[in-house]
């Protein structure tokens, strides 16, 4: 019986592929040639003759060169998700400008660096057409529209934002701005000096904390601290965000960890991380959502000894890695952290083959419940042995397991 991925790899592909220079659309057309069994492509040179591509058939895909005329990439890509919802949204650039790039988080899918080659362009596609598989199930349609709450992203134009996605962003400059936001300030330092950074010293400025732990960390910090204060004040009682918060912490330094012992380089341990701090939101939005509902699943979990999320499976359906992953597509966060957030439980249904940021997460998540089963009552947390089996790296479980209990 053939798994989702492929299923998905054996239906014909529509692409529509947009750039003004016609020598960029002969190239990619002469690069992608061999992918023509697979994938119906179509080239053109005009926002106007993309959108009329989609008038008349579905498409499954769109890419699209950021700096366009008339419509820009970003402009074409938004108006795509309001009138084509179902067609995965990816951009290209090469350099485009500050503005472009803080518009392209909501509207692109996926952002990919020019010049796009097939070993890019490809897993990017699998990985956006199994989340959108994945997401698409109805129990999970029907759930989260009922939700009344939602959170926002960051402020796209607020200046911390601007600064982090820089070329080269000013450790300096983040620093100072992060020290103007009492609020951000007194809520980022406790986190820096908690046990799961386990730092030397106590860090007492945030200039001194994007030093030390960089900036990749601190992007992931600052976003962490505006989705998590947005559910602070609707958390039930029976949930609580602060320990939630640090659990989630100590998931993306592991899953980090787990990345860089791996030797991946690249934004794989990057975006371990941040699909490690992100992984279990959906369990807020969730119990804020239908507290009572959430309630049982808490109360069947601990009576049953399973897992939290076969519980929410048997009460709704789905599951919080679903409605997290829901989320964050949503955002137009990467496909490789949509993805890990929404298979964290189910590493076996990854299209990535190999190391991924899915199986980093699956493990340092299954690690922190092992090491809490006690204070919450909860076991049957395991390590899904025959996907890494699959992958080649069962023999790496020991190690991994070894180095997240010195880091305990």
């Amino acid at each position: 019986m053939l798994s989702q991925a492929a299923r998905s790899a054996a239906i014909v592909k529509q692409l529509v592929f947009v750039d003004d220079d016609p020598c960029v659309l002969h190239a990619w057309e002469h690069q992608f040639h061999a992918m023509r069994q697979e994938w119906n492509m179509r080239f053109v040179r005009s926002s106007t003759d993309a959108l009329a591509c989609l008038a008349h058939g579905p498409v499954d895909f769109i890419v699209t060169d950021a700096d366009m005329p008339v419509l820009d990439g970003a402009q074409l890509l938004a108006l795509v998700a309001k009138l084509y919802p179902h067609t995965g949204r990816l951009i290209v650039s090469g350099q485009a400008d500050r503005d472009a790039v803080l518009r392209l988080v909501g509207p692109a899918h996926q952002y990919l660096s020019k010049p796009c080659e097939l070993k890019e362009l490809r897993p990017a596609l699998a990985r956006a057409q199994s989340v959108a598989h994945l997401l698409a199930d109805g129990a999970l349609k029907n759930l989260v529209g009922e939700f009344r709450f939602l959170p926002a992203l960051p402020e796209q134009h607020h200046p911390l934002t601007a600064e982090f996605l820089k070329e080269q962003p000013s450790i300096e400059r983040i620093g100072e701005l992060i020290s103007r936001d009492v609020a951000l300030t007194s809520q980022i330092l406790p986190l820096v000096n908690s046990p799961c950074f386990a730092l030397p010293h106590r860090v007492v400025t945030p200039l001194e904390a994007a030093s030390v732990l960089g900036l990749p960390t601190m992007r992931a910090l600052v976003f962490s601290v505006h989705l998590f204060s947005q559910f602070g004040i609707r958390a039930p009682r029976n949930l609580s965000v602060e320990q939630l918060s640090a659990q989630s912490w100590r998931a993306g330094q592991a899953a980090r960890n787990i990345a860089l012992s791996q030797h991946e380089g690249g934004k794989v341990p990057e975006q371990s991380f941040l699909a490690g701090v992100l992984h279990d939101v959906g369990q807020l939005m969730l119990a804020i959502e239908m507290p009572r509902r959430y309630a049982e699943v808490l109360r069947a979990a601990r009576a049953s000894q399973h897992p939290i999320w076969q519980a929410e499976r048997d009460e709704f359906g789905t599951t919080h890695a679903e409605v997290g992953a829901w989320l964050f597509h949503s955002w137009g966060l990467p496909g490789a952290v949509v993805e890990a957030v929404a298979l964290h439980h189910r590493p076996a249904d990854c299209v990535t083959r190999g190391f991924s940021p899915a199986i980093a997460v699956h493990i340092a998540d299954v690690l922190i419940h092992q090491h809490r089963a006690a204070a919450d009552g909860i076991n049957g947390y395991e390590v899904d042995l025959p996907a890494l089996a699959a992958l080649g790296l069962q023999d790496r479980l020991s190690s991994w397991k070894e180095q997240f209990a010195k880091a305990a």
